[in-house]
């Protein structure tokens, strides 16, 4: 039966009544909107700071610590991101700020990416492990601080939930060659060396590479007067440029600053440190000064730069509503023979003992939690957000070595792939396989086995096709 035009009429009006306000509030609530805050989580001066094998207790401050939280949403679902002023983040941390983040917030946990800066001008925080002894942890000071601390960084994800507004995102790749440096070496004699030594004629060439990628992810408010909200820069190089026993977000606070200036004091700086575990300042090959707050400044500045000269080159992104995965890891703990055990157990009563080298310590320290924990599986967490097509942010749980970094890059299904390490707990450093025979400080601190590092890039190439597909 044919239908009349009349009635014809009636049903399209009437589908154009249901059909569209739909779709119109379906393209509403898929808006990608952002926000973005900071709060203050400065330690009282007194309390240790972080980065050293020994008590260093605080005697004054260079600049605050922060929390820095950007959260978006779209589509109704949100994800969050923090960076802190730290060396590490514990697990335990993790896991009480994330109860937190969801109770006041109503973010999932697992939908939250929180990241250490890695500054070593940042409290200790307690591992439960031999090094709360050794650096001064064990405090009931370091113990309340810690808990204020998972207060803290709730807060601050809940002001930047408070904050969110339609936003646009963008991204680009800048670039440093000039700033970072591999710091394990191979010399002239066919041996390996860490940390040079400076303006040494032995040395023959750096072990291992550099990665000179800034990776910018840059977030302002949509339409045409577009402001700034936040920009999350991504580069891989140790923050131990300041040093001292002040309290210091080092260079990463230097590059917020610069930033600052250039686009507003409204505009966050986010910083996450990239895979990094062999890579710092310095240029053995220059006698110049290279450590402190003048040459903070120099290097934050420097970084700065790379951003601003990639400014030209951001390409907005077709957002999608944040696919989260993440992913329990379980990997193969160190062994050790009886005479290594033997000779950490000997050593330890007196590892603070100035006597003691770094890396000898740090060996000490990872036999002794190794034998301690021998029947508890080291499970880690490998997290992977994935923002548009174009975009995706990985968090690895130490600090990784630049080889797994850029291997990771390499084989990414999405051409903008940013790395935080030291993210959602950590267990120290992770080589890649090929350094566990070169040995020195790293390799003898790893907790993992050989073949760890890859073994968690695997896991993050995995997650991260699985985001990849709608």
């Amino acid at each position: 039966m044919i239908m009349p035009p009349s009635r014809l009429c009636v049903l399209a009006f009437l589908l154009i009544c249901v059909i569209i306000p739909g779709r119109l509030a379906v393209a509403a609530d898929a808006a990608f909107r952002a926000g973005a805050a900071q709060v203050d989580i400065t330690p009282p001066v007194g309390l240790p700071r972080g980065g050293a094998y020994a008590l260093v207790r605080s005697v004054g401050l260079i600049d605050p610590l922060h929390a820095k939280a950007i959260v978006i949403e779209q589509g109704g679902e949100k994800a969050a991101f923090v960076a802190l002023d730290v060396a590490y983040l514990p697990r335990t941390l993790v896991v009480a700020a994330r109860k937190l983040i969801a109770e006041q917030s109503g973010i999932a946990g697992e939908r939250v990416m929180i990241s250490a800066t890695h500054t070593h001008s940042g409290p200790v925080l307690t591992r439960g492990n031999m090094m709360d002894e050794v650096t001064g942890a064990n405090t009931p000071q370091v113990t309340e601080y810690m808990g204020r601390l998972a207060t803290l960084i709730a807060r601050a994800v809940a002001e930047a939930n408070g904050k969110l507004v339609p936003a646009q995102a963008s991204v680009a790749k800048g670039r440093e060659e000039n700033l970072s440096f591999n710091r394990r070496f191979v010399m002239k004699d066919g041996s390996f060396s860490w940390q040079g030594p400076r303006l040494s004629k032995n040395i023959a060439r750096p072990a291992g590479p550099i990665d000179p990628e800034v990776g910018i992810w840059h977030l302002t408010t949509a339409g045409k007067t577009a402001a700034p909200l936040a920009t999350y820069v991504n580069f891989a190089m140790h923050p131990t440029v300041i040093g001292g026993n002040k309290w210091s977000p080092d260079y990463p606070g230097y590059l917020a600053r610069r930033l600052a200036e250039y686009f507003g004091p409204e505009m966050l700086t986010f910083f996450a440190n990239g895979c990094c575990g062999n890579v710092n300042q310095i240029n053995v090959s220059w006698a110049g000064n290279q450590n402190g707050p003048n040459a903070g400044e120099r290097v934050g500045t420097m970084l700065a730069a790379a951003v601003f000269r990639a400014l030209p080159e951001l390409v907005p992104q077709r957002t999608f509503a944040p696919r989260v995965r993440s992913k329990l890891v379980t990997l193969q703990r160190r062994t050790f023979t009886e005479a290594e055990i033997a000779e950490a157990r000997a050593m330890a009563p007196n590892i603070v003992s100035p006597s003691h080298s770094i890396p000898a310590k740090a060996k000490t320290v990872c036999i002794l939690d190794t034998v301690a924990n021998q029947n508890v599986p080291l499970q880690v967490e490998v997290q992977v957000v994935a923002v548009s097509d174009q975009l995706a942010i990985v968090s690895f749980p130490g600090e990784m070595f630049v080889e797994l970094g850029l291997a990771l890059k390499q084989a990414s299904p999405f051409p903008h792939t940013l790395i935080a390490e030291l993210a959602n707990g950590t267990i120290g450093y992770i080589p890649n396989r090929s350094a566990y025979p070169e040995g020195l400080y790293e390799v003898v601190s790893a907790r993992g086995a050989a073949g760890s590092g890859e073994q968690l890039v695997a896991v993050a190439l995995e997650l991260l096709e699985q985001v990849k597909k709608p």
